[in-house]
């Protein structure tokens, strides 16, 4: 689905402008971001409703705008849950950035520009790839830092570097997501990256390998009942993450 005219790019830039925006007017100068916190800054109110099948809705209540969310056990989702909402709250100021305005935005339109926010706002865009650098793209180091954006959620804002990248999430052992900032789609598994999610299953809790022109990067996120492996690939030789030679 694509977003009317614009590029992914200027869509994704415009959020994170109006994101920037919107944590300089809440008074937020570093990581972590508390989505609670944002929304009553920005005058919307926050109730739990366990009855609701989404995991949020955006409803006037009073004449005041709130934000109605399903309990969740884990606050990461609560906080993502909290954002999207802003993002569908602020939702003008980004088509607005781009120069729409949001009559008749188009089906599903409106949702990816909260999506977008949610992300914007969870992992600024300034500060998050300032801390990439930093860290070294390590998804532990930058989960400390950004606490209310889950592990997965910084992986795969490492797309955004400029490097080609490919990310990987194993649940139970199995492959569940495999993206890529390239123009092609991503590849089949590579051997290397097949080790180091088997050493993470295995116990360690982060695995890096080089070998065949790649480097591999991987985290354990297990949690009882739920192992997960992440992984990061990136070339150490040109396309040589495509196969092309």
């Amino acid at each position: 689905m694509e977003m009317i005219v614009e590029s992914a790019a200027a869509w994704q830039a415009a959020c994170d402008d109006v994101a920037a925006e919107i944590l300089a007017e809440c008074g937020v100068t570093g990581p972590p971001v508390d989505a609670f916190a944002l929304a009553e800054h920005l005058g919307l109110m926050i109730a739990f409703d366990a009855g609701q099948q989404g995991r949020g809705r955006l409803k006037r209540v009073a004449g005041r705008t709130s934000i109605f969310i399903r309990p969740e056990d884990r606050p990461e989702r609560l906080h993502w849950t909290v954002a999207h909402e802003i993002g569908e709250a602020v939702a003008s100021r980004v088509f607005s950035c781009v120069g729409h305005s949001l009559q008749d935005p188009g089906p599903g339109q409106r949702e990816q520009v909260a999506n977008r926010m949610a992300s914007a706002l969870l992992l600024p865009r300034d500060w998050f790839l300032r801390d990439v650098r930093l860290f070294d793209c390590d998804v532990l180091e930058l989960k400390k830092q950004y606490g209310t954006a889950s592990h997965e959620l910084v992986l795969l804002n490492l797309l955004r570097l400029p490097d080609l990248t490919l990310v990987s999430v194993f649940d139970h052992g199995r492959i569940t997501r495999r993206r890529g900032n390239g123009q092609l789609p991503p590849p089949r598994l590579l051997p290397l990256e097949r080790k180091v999610q088997q050493r993470l299953s295995d116990g360690q809790e982060r695995c890096e390998e080089v070998g065949d022109g790649v480097r591999v990067q991987g985290w354990a996120v297990h949690e009882p009942g739920w192992p997960r492996e992440l992984l990061r690939t990136t070339p150490v030789e040109p396309l040589d993450l495509y196969g092309d030679n």
